[in-house]
């Protein structure tokens, strides 16, 4: 629990103290103790006259509002009153409303710690950055939660440090992971996962890239079938991710998201995951997830140690089309009737062929993309029946029901 919550925790532990005695009463037994005249206090603690009496009468009579707290803290200092015991008898002090105002600050506070509230906003989760009720509404609503601290514990576990100052795209990240693994906790596939099933699966992939409406959703439900849940997300702002793998419930899981939106880095982004699937479960377990896609850090060199990215890309490309394929048809690569009948011929999509031209030209100094970007088909089509956008619904559980639909249709 960090400082902030303790202290938090603290405040509200003393507003529901009953026998605090009143900083008023404290106040007049010693000045009746050590009868000083409030004239004298006042010059002595350099607090003009008429603010010391006013301070005094409302402290009296309970209203805090717009007492200035250092004339506060310097009676009480003279009177020899711990500053633990004025926070103490202040907030106890505390009318109705002002209690109502700490508890929005608190959520506040909360709202701002844990997420990328301006990112939210920006691909409209949240309609505004300071109606702090609203925004508690949002959160509440879209996890179904009964109140706003549940979230720590009640969406996709704790798997992100407490302590640790996180940026606007780790918070980010952590809640597109978080709703990623709730989503499969809900979804609850029941399927077996099978290693050599998937092992006899791969290989049949690669046809079903020449069907662009419907190739995508046949592969995402064999794959369903054998234990393996991928789901197909928007991307979201700020968190470099392509692709990730899961472990949930001792099952893998696979997101993959509409990065760049090209159709041959969608059937890239699944092989790719795929490897992961086949060769870093047991690692995965230990570690829950694992995302491709994003730029280097300190919790990237980590996973690097954990999961090859340079072998999980070659496996990719070779369960694609290998690349002893391009050698032969990237010297024909401006005829794309010949790149069309060569596609046909090894059951691959032609988008696929430029794409990977392109990122061997790129790997050699030569860029390439202008030259052949109109080959690269959108995933639209793809996309249409598989993605989802958990982020426009009024709750997750709405776009749960919608993959459990897509996946076993």
């Amino acid at each position: 629990m960090s400082t902030e919550d303790e202290m938090m925790n603290e405040i509200y532990r003393m507003l529901g103290t009953s026998d605090t005695k009143k900083l008023a009463d404290i106040i007049h037994a010693r000045i009746s103790e050590l009868g000083i005249p409030n004239m004298h206090l006042a010059k002595i603690l350099n607090i003009p006259r008429s603010t010391f009496d006013r301070t005094l009468k409302q402290i009296e009579e309970g209203v805090i509002d717009g007492l200035a707290f250092f004339d506060i803290l310097k009676i009480c200092q003279f009177f020899n009153i711990s500053v633990e015991d004025i926070a103490k008898i202040y907030v106890s002090s505390l009318k109705p409303e002002n209690v109502s105002q700490l508890e929005i600050a608190k959520k506040a506070n909360f709202l701002y710690r844990k997420f990328d509230l301006k990112g939210l906003k920006d691909i409209g989760f949240i309609s505004s950055l300071t109606d702090i009720v609203a925004i508690e509404k949002r959160f509440l609503t879209f996890f179904n939660l009964n109140s706003l601290y549940d979230y720590e514990e009640e969406v996709g576990g704790v798997l992100y440090s407490k302590t640790k100052k996180k940026s606007a795209a780790d918070e980010m990240k952590e809640m597109w992971v978080k709703c990623a693994i709730l989503q499969f906790q809900k979804v609850n596939n029941t399927n077996e996962y099978d290693k050599e099933k998937l092992l006899a699966l791969i290989p049949k992939i690669r046809p079903y890239t020449r069907y662009e409406e419907k190739g995508f959703l046949t592969v995402i439900q064999a794959l369903y079938n054998i234990g393996i849940t991928v789901i197909v997300q928007r991307y979201l702002a700020k968190t470099q991710v392509r692709g990730a793998t899961f472990v949930v419930d001792e099952k893998p899981c696979i997101v993959i998201t509409d990065f760049n939106k090209s159709y041959p880095t969608l059937w890239f982004a699944l092989m790719h995951e795929l490897y992961h699937v086949l060769y870093d479960l047991d690692a995965l377990k230990t570690w829950k997830f694992h995302t491709s896609g994003e730029e280097e850090g300190t919790t990237k060199q980590i996973e690097s140690d954990l999961f090859n990215e340079d072998y999980a890309d070659y496996f990719a490309r070779e369960m694609l089309f290998p690349k002893e394929k391009l050698e032969f048809i990237k010297q024909h690569i401006n005829t794309p009737s010949l790149v069309d009948q060569y596609a046909k011929e090894h059951a691959i999509h032609p988008s696929l062929i430029y794409a990977f031209y392109v990122f061997d030209e790129n790997l050699q100094g030569r860029s390439k993309f202008a030259n052949y970007q109109k080959y690269f088909t959108s995933s639209d089509k793809a996309l249409k029946v598989v993605k989802t956008n958990p982020w426009d619904k009024a709750s997750i559980y709405e776009e749960i029901e919608k993959i459990k639909a897509i996946l076993t249709t």
